[in-house]
């Protein structure tokens, strides 16, 4: 592991020219389904106008930030099967090069829950996803205007002692498909979080990306912490008193990532991250707002957020933070929609029990970190910190 910003690297060094990714780009919208809320696509992400991945920017179509193709995304922005430019919009289904562009397609969830003590039931969601944790897990969605556009996923135990972290995700494409990382996301819940994906079951369309407005970046992963730190005070609730709501954190893949990083301004956040994106486009006055450790899970240089997510790391060490690094050759995504959420949902999970548990063993920093990191001493892997404490 090196500490220094060094990384280590076997194999080649690949890169795509412009024209080679235009035309996969172009046969992946032609080809791709639209409106599935599918985010494992490729997209591409460029910075200054010209993709370094292929993909350029002109009069509206992707510039610094990219293209996604059927629900695929990149930092930057993007939606399923849209183009989008860093500054501007990510549109579903549409084109966006534009710096002043709504926030959401669909709206971002409002409000903080129902009324001060009125409850509404959740309700059960058919899915066969589970987790390798210690706890079953329940998918389920519920009508208050703060989570109605999310999906739950929770250990089913609520009347214990141990109180759950919240945690809360973007989807690729800014997709609003709360099931699109269902594996990943049951795989967190099982080990005692409180998980809410951005989208309903099965939802279609996605949320719009623009990186002058940070704030409404972040406003629909945000309001979801609104709802469930209000719900845990709640007598009528389900949740009541059952939440760590002193212990909460974001994520988000691909375009996803973009709204994790509209978080950064909330002070309840105590650490969050991402997952095949970057910060391509990002000014100075985002890093500025950087207070808590960060973690990048990345899926190589052919990943098509690399460039902007090597851009965010070496932006973020100097801000004097906490931050991982961890990348390996498995292209955009990586194996997150393997079963239970492959190698990247195990960092992100370790970061979440180190920084949210104070879980230091093989199942949280010790996964990430020193002589006991498996990643670490993995060739194949490249890995970086810096700031450690």
């Amino acid at each position: 592991m090196t500490l220094s910003g060094q990384s280590r690297r076997q194999g080649s060094q690949r890169r795509f020219t412009g024209a080679l990714v235009l035309s996969a780009l172009a046969l992946a919208c032609e080809t791709a389904a639209p409106g599935t809320g599918d985010s494992s696509a490729p997209g591409a992400e460029s910075t200054g106008g010209t993709s370094d991945a292929g993909g350029s920017s002109a009069g509206g179509a992707a510039s610094a930030g990219g293209a996604s193709a059927g629900g695929a995304s990149e930092p930057g922005g993007s939606s399923p099967g849209g183009l989008q430019g860093v500054g501007g919009d990510v549109a579903a289904g549409g084109a966006s090069g534009d710096a002043g562009g709504a926030v959401s397609a669909g709206g971002a969830p409002s409000g903080s829950g129902g009324a001060p003590g009125v409850c509404s039931p959740s309700s059960p969601v058919q899915s066969s996803a589970s987790g390798s944790g210690p706890h079953k897990v329940i998918v389920e969605t519920n009508s208050d205007p703060g989570i109605a556009e999310g999906t739950i996923f929770r250990p089913a135990e609520l009347d214990g002692e141990e109180k759950f972290p919240i945690f809360v995700w973007g989807q690729g494409g800014c997709s609003q498909n709360g099931l699109s990382n269902a594996d990943a996301m049951a795989e967190i819940a099982s080990h005692g979080y409180f998980v809410i994906a951005d989208g309903t079951p099965g939802g279609e369309g996605g949320r719009m990306m623009d990186r002058s407005k940070l704030a409404e970046m972040g406003a629909p992963l945000l309001a979801y912490v609104d709802w469930a730190i209000a719900e845990n005070h709640k007598p009528c609730s389900a949740y009541y008193q059952s939440l760590d709501t002193e212990k909460v954190a974001s994520n988000g893949f691909s375009c996803g990532g973009l709204m994790a990083q509209g978080t950064v301004t909330d002070p309840r956040i105590v650490t969050w991250g991402v997952t095949s994106s970057g910060m391509a486009g990002a000014t100075q006055d985002f890093y500025d707002l950087i207070k808590t450790p960060v973690l990048f899970v990345e899926g190589g240089e052919e990943d098509i957020a690399y460039q902007g997510a090597l851009q965010g790391y070496e932006a973020t060490v100097k801000t004097g933070v906490t931050v991982l690094w961890f990348s390996v050759d498995r292209g955009h995504g990586g194996d997150l929609f393997q079963k239970g959420g492959g190698d990247f949902t195990k960092i992100n999970l370790a970061w979440l029990n180190w920084w949210l548990k104070g879980d230091e063993s093989m199942s949280g920093k010790g996964l990430l970190v020193g002589p006991s990191c498996p990643y670490c001493s993995d060739a194949a892997w490249d890995v970086r910190s810096a700031n450690l404490p």
